[in-house]
């Protein structure tokens, strides 16, 4: 530990039992939303199973925010929700189904991460309409240099048209408790890295004085990893933000008008070339990445055969986006993934054949009550990641959160909101990986 970690930990500690004197209700956290479980309020069920208008799976509920993942509202749920999971002997204690959300400390210490309404001070990632590449992979060093304690970043590999995929890492590399959070595979997307970028950048800057849950920050991430993949596909965000002038391949840029032409022949668009480039979902092959894993392949079939702006899926694994996620899910066994898309502000929760429909209920549950995001189950899930991740020998507890409500590229002027819904899922779900993670 160096001496400056050292000392900002005592500090930390020292913060901690000044906080302590002045604990107040963390109903006063926020005065912008409501989207934290209130005092006195028990979500983890009766034995009614419904507690103070707060829905448990299997219930109606009063909850103006929607259903919970599983509950009888849930109308899209995945026929294995109502069947026994491979992973309900985990939640043997509630006969085999999760029931909601973790207990948190009724008290907040004042002042500290906790009350809620702090903001990283000066920040580095500061908000823009169109978040880049580069601005991505300056504000990546700024903060390795500013917060070297605690976070370092990477390479994991390289796009067709020559840009990096970067790794951030923070926290202990080597924790028992991997937690993965992805952004921007479909390029339109691109809102969600500098939502993850930010949601970095917080926990950062309160990593030596914050606290949560009764434990400082410092402390959860001796224990924790963190590793960020803030842009999984950075040549297809540059082609969304620049079009075609943005690609640096004469071939590429060849195929982007190929693609094109192949779209607007076979009536997939009726858009003018530039506007259709600002709609591009794949990436610079023209492969839609989340429909290339090698996993359950015999359902990812796509409605074109050749390279386009989202419905050709390529060869099974082809792609080296799909290539790099593969890999470090093969290197680490993560006990929760969270993957942010755009838009509808759902959360993606089961699938057909998932191993851990109880634990992706249950951390489901938690993020609902943060967020208010309505919980959906899909069918299949053909060459997905979630789909990769659930078929490895130690499946993952996964996730899709899709962020926003207006089409992708999803307006700048729904941040404000996506942030105030999205700021804190890091911290719950280190603790739900921690506590409750398989």
């Amino acid at each position: 530990m160096s001496g400056m970690k050292r000392f900002n930990r005592i500090l930390a500690v020292i913060t901690t039992f000044g906080c302590i004197a002045g604990s107040v209700l963390y109903t006063n956290m926020v005065s912008s939303a409501d989207y934290l479980v209130q005092p006195g309020v028990d979500i983890s069920g009766g034995d009614d199973g419904l507690t103070s208008g707060v829905m448990i799976p299997g219930k109606t509920s009063t909850d103006s925010r929607g259903p919970l993942a599983g509950s009888t509202t849930d109308s899209t749920s995945s026929s294995s929700s109502s069947t026994v999971s491979p992973d309900a002997a985990d939640y043997a204690d509630t006969n085999g189904v999760a029931v909601g959300s973790m207990s948190i400390s009724t008290y907040i210490p004042a002042g500290c991460i906790e009350s809620l309404s702090l903001e990283a001070e000066d920040p580095i990632v500061v908000t823009a309409d169109m978040y880049s590449y580069e601005n991505m992979a300056r504000d990546l060093r700024k903060l390795q240099q500013k917060y070297s304690d605690y976070m370092s970043y990477h390479s994991i590999g390289t796009t067709a048209d020559g840009r990096l995929i970067y790794e951030a890492i923070v926290g202990n590399a080597d924790a028992g408790t991997q937690i993965l959070i992805t952004a921007s595979t479909h390029a339109r997307e691109y809102i969600t890295t500098l939502l993850v970028m930010k949601q970095m950048e917080y926990l950062l800057a309160y990593a030596d004085v914050g606290s949560f849950d009764g434990k400082s920050l410092d402390s959860w991430l001796d224990n924790v990893c963190f590793r960020f993949i803030p842009m999984v596909n950075p040549d297809g965000v540059t082609i969304c933000q620049s079009g075609a002038e943005g690609i640096r391949s004469e071939e590429l840029r060849e195929l982007l008008n190929e693609a094109y032409l192949n779209d607007y022949s076979a009536g997939r668009t009726t858009l003018d070339f530039a506007t259709y480039l600002t709609r591009w979902k794949a990436n610079a092959n023209g492969v839609n990445i989340n429909d290339n894993f090698d996993a359950m392949t015999e359902y990812a079939v796509g409605e074109s055969d050749q390279p386009s702006s989202e419905d050709y899926y390529g060869t099974p694994g082809s792609e080296a986006e799909t290539q790099a996620l593969q890999k470090l899910a093969d290197t680490y066994h993560f006990k929760a993934v969270l993957n942010y898309h755009a838009t509808g502000s759902v959360i993606y929760w089961n699938y057909e054949g998932n191993p851990l429909v109880e634990h992706c209920r249950d951390l489901s549950n938690n993020i609902w009550a943060l967020t208010g995001y309505t919980p959906l189950a899909t069918g299949t899930e053909g060459g997905s990641f979630r789909a990769y991740l659930g078929t490895r020998t130690n499946p993952s507890t996964t996730l899709t959160i899709e962020v926003g409500k207006s089409q992708a590229p999803v307006s700048i002027d729904e941040f404000e909101r996506i942030w105030s819904e999205n700021k804190f899922v890091p911290f719950y779900t280190m603790k739900w990986a921690a506590e409750k993670g398989k």
